[in-house]
């Protein structure tokens, strides 16, 4: 079945000299969402604590799925998305490379990889999410993945365009619609920033969100005035 989208995340200056020198940068670790599994098992169960922000719980389903089949594609990569979360990047890249090993084709391993890497060599990082979105233009984690490649580089026109192809297909992630308000704000572009970290903050009460939400309620308010 297709792989699912990522979950995937702020300094101002002492005296910016406009709205968008304020404005935050997107994160720049993708934090992605595991894929659900079907049925009631312990990788269903892990997914379903994931996405209630139990971590703990989370781990130990994704666990005994492991336990179970060692290379069950739908723990690994929840355990993947666990470490990205915790920032144990070393953990989340061996687990992506061992469903590489298995399928080294599974897009989802390929775009958290490419995250990974990205640090060190973003142009050879964009290249590679280029040609996967051109084998899946569809895959809106991709493009949320292209986006965060972009603002890594303050290409902020082209980050915005990918970002709101992520968040065209799935409008109710709370990062999706976070990084696509930071690129409008970083574009000087105030009200649709505004409406954009207003969709972030709403959909964060309902599923988790990788940015602070302390930071994002400021921000809100800064622009309202």
């Amino acid at each position: 079945r297709p792989a699912p989208p990522p979950r995937v995340p702020v300094a101002a200056p002492a005296e910016p000299a406009s709205a968008a020198a304020r404005a935050p940068q997107p994160p720049r670790m993708l934090q992605p969402t595991p894929p659900a599994a079907s049925g009631e098992s312990p990788a269903e169960r892990g997914y379903r604590a994931f996405e209630a922000g139990d971590l703990q719980t989370a781990r130990q389903e994704y666990t005994r799925a492991l336990a179970l089949d060692r290379n069950n594609r739908d723990a690994l990569l929840g355990m993947a998305a666990i470490d990205m979360k915790t920032q144990n990047y070393a953990g989340a890249e061996a687990r992506y490379m061992r469903v590489l090993e298995m399928d080294p084709r599974d897009p989802y391993a390929q775009a958290g990889m490419v995250t990974l890497r990205g640090q060190t060599d973003p142009v050879q990082s964009e290249s590679r999410v280029k040609t996967l979105i051109a084998a899946q233009p569809d895959a809106n984690f991709l493009n949320f993945t292209l986006g965060n490649q972009y603002a890594a580089q303050s290409r902020w026109s082209e980050a915005q365009a990918a970002y709101f192809k992520a968040y065209s297909t799935d409008p109710e992630n709370p990062d999706y619609a976070y990084n696509l308000a930071v690129s409008l704000d970083q574009l000087r572009q105030p009200r649709l920033a505004l409406e954009y970290y207003q969709k972030a903050l709403a959909a964060s009460a309902t599923r988790p969100a990788g940015f602070a939400k302390a930071q994002l309620e400021t921000r809100i308010r800064e622009l309202a005035q």
